[in-house]
């Protein structure tokens, strides 16, 4: 695990710095062309080939890899997850980014209704988001999976594993995966989640309300037990506090909701906050879904 005191930094710092290369793009900005050339100079065998892409009117080396290495081309997998949604009539909402035009996070929004589901006893609305994941080095692993996000703020939640198993809400492999074959099998999930929607959605949905109802003794106690479990160390100094910071998100909302007391759903989406806030940390999107995965099977099963 990565040590979280290192990567992160202050709100208050003047010299705040966003995630590492991750910058926002669109569809276009990611399909520019690429391909794989023979290295021209000799050299060991993992180095013998060279992945190429257009980018600002000529050629820019994205990567050096062996002759056994299969090029999964961002114009073969991007713009037929779209058109497969478009297919099914879901309506959704994309955003892209990318890192040094060599690894690719797009976050697909559902934003059709009949998908919403509502926190009980609050105007709390969870929607579903299909997350896919591609690189040109092999760092990011391809990869399409279902989460859910809060129209409140956007933030992606994680779908607890034993749903996220149970449902097959997620397809991916090692960097050689058939993209064809992918394609496929995203079509048959989408084709299942359309169909049984509201059996998958009432599943997760329970795992969020148990949260929901999951009211701990000490707040601090608590939040301090799931940063642990995730392997994130806390900030305490004189200029920030980690701490601070996640009852600063989870207040607003006990007002908001007229709730009295603070739920493990509450922290969950707060600690959620603290992950994917672009001022505090550098980590790649990978990174904070899997500590926001840990947080909540945390809460989930402590």
């Amino acid at each position: 695990m990565e040590n979280t005191q290192n990567q992160v930094l202050t709100a208050q710092d003047s010299k705040i710095k966003v995630p590492k290369g991750l910058k926002d793009t669109d569809l276009a900005g990611i399909l520019f062309p690429v391909e794989v050339r023979n290295t021209p100079i000799p050299s060991n065998k993992e180095y013998s080939k060279q992945v190429i892409g257009q980018i600002n009117g000529g050629d820019f080396l994205l990567n050096c890899c062996s002759d056994v290495y299969e090029l999964a081309d961002n114009r073969l997998i991007f713009p037929n997850i779209e058109q497969l949604l478009h297919e099914f009539g879901i309506e959704f909402e994309a955003s892209y980014f990318q890192i040094d035009n060599v690894r690719f996070y797009a976050h697909l929004a559902i934003t059709d209704k009949r998908y919403a589901y509502v926190i009980n006893g609050t105007n709390d609305v969870i929607q579903p988001m299909l997350r896919v994941q591609h690189s040109y080095n092999g760092k990011t692993k391809f990869r399409i999976h279902f989460g859910y996000f809060r129209l409140i703020c956007s933030n992606g939640l994680t779908i607890p594993l034993a749903e996220m198993s149970d449902f097959n809400l997620s397809i991916g492999g090692k960097h050689t995966v058939s993209i064809q074959s992918s394609l496929e099998d995203l079509k048959k999930m989408i084709a299942f989640f359309a169909e049984n929607a509201l059996e998958i959605t009432g599943a997760i949905a329970a795992k969020f309300e148990q949260l929901a109802n999951q009211f701990p003794v000490v707040v601090s106690d608590r939040i301090e037990s799931a940063l642990k479990a995730a392997g994130i160390v806390a900030i305490v100094n004189n200029k920030f506090n980690t701490y601070d910071y996640i009852l600063d998100v989870i207040n607003p909302e006990l007002a908001k909701f007229g709730l009295s007391q603070v739920s493990d759903w509450l922290i969950y989406n707060a600690i959620n906050h603290y992950i994917n806030n672009n001022n505090l940390n550098v980590k790649t999107p990978e990174v904070r879904e899997e500590l926001d995965s840990k947080v909540m099977e945390f809460l989930l099963h402590k």
